[in-house]
């Protein structure tokens, strides 16, 4: 089985630092998305970027998940989401733990963005997932910085 674990933090900083850990860890970088993928200082806040919506469409998450990302991300957040093997989850998780003090309460913000609307990607054309590729939560995991998803076909070309 695939999985995919993510979290939302606060500063592109630690985003970074996670994204570079994980390297280290030999997790390749096409498998590691940071969304947005630069500090967009001031302008962190308030921005609509079509871009970042699609990409959080992209990583084929539960359309409730995709809301709170899409949502944090317009508040000046940064989404870490990492594509695995079963074999390396326990130690991804670890790194992305580490910085606990910088990543958000997911449940806590699920509640915050409850009333949120999910935009749509840009490209109607690729709303439709492969069931195969729609990442389905872990109900076994329970951690409220991090997110794990399974997947039943790893995600070609991430």
């Amino acid at each position: 089985m695939n999985r995919n674990i993510t979290a939302v933090y606060r500063a592109h900083a630690v985003a970074d630092l996670v994204r570079r850990e994980l390297e280290a860890e030999g997790v390749s970088s096409s498998h590691i998305h940071v969304i947005p993928d630069h500090d967009r200082g001031v302008d962190a806040v308030g921005g609509d970027d079509r871009r970042y919506n699609d990409e959080i469409h992209d990583l084929h998450l539960p359309d409730a998940d995709a809301r709170t990302y899409q949502a944090s991300i317009r508040q000046g957040d940064y989404v870490v989401s990492v594509n695995a093997g079963d074999d390396r989850v326990e130690r991804i998780q670890a790194i992305m733990r580490r910085p606990e003090a910088e990543a958000h309460n997911l449940d806590a913000r699920d509640a915050e963005f409850r009333e949120h609307d999910l935009l749509a990607h840009s490209d109607a054309g690729r709303g439709t997932v492969d069931p195969a590729l729609r990442g389905e939560r872990d109900p076994a995991f329970a951690d409220t910085n991090l997110r794990s998803y399974r997947r039943h076909s790893p995600m070609s070309g991430n």
